[in-house]
């Protein structure tokens, strides 16, 4: 790969989030783990932006994050985030779980606005025959 081609990373950030991101994340974790679809909604800001394994668009998830999620975790048993790393306004949580005898992994990368509120996720997912056959079984991208 050429000097052109290569984009470095401009800043190195081993401190946490600000307080709205930490505060956030918990939120996060606390829907997730409780499966609080009906509240999830109110995490996102309004122009959020989410993009799903199964799209390569971005999703106007506003309106359809609860049932995307809701579609993501009846699929995936033993769902586990196992750890995460931080910049200044964001995670990536990485997480494993099961689909039938499969064992998937993959990251979720959310940032957080000052507010507290989610503006974007990523959700990556592998191996991607399991996103393959997700897709084929559950309307959720």
């Amino acid at each position: 790969m050429s000097d052109s081609t290569m984009h470095p990373i401009k800043e190195t950030q081993t401190n946490p989030p600000h307080q709205a991101a930490q505060t956030g994340l918990r939120e996060w974790y606390r829907i997730i783990a409780n499966q609080d679809w009906e509240n999830i909604a109110d995490l996102f800001s309004d122009d959020v932006i989410v993009h799903s394994p199964l799209s390569t668009e971005p999703i106007d998830a506003k309106d359809n994050i609860a049932a995307i999620l809701a579609a993501r975790f009846s699929v995936i048993n033993d769902f586990r985030y196992m750890r995460q790393f931080c910049n200044h306004t964001g995670y990536v949580i990485e997480f494993s779980g099961r689909v039938g005898n499969d064992v998937i992994f993959g990251f979720d990368l959310v940032e957080f606005s000052a507010q507290g509120k989610i503006t974007s996720l990523k959700m990556i997912m592998r191996p991607s025959r399991m996103v393959v056959s997700l897709s084929a079984e559950h309307d959720w991208h």
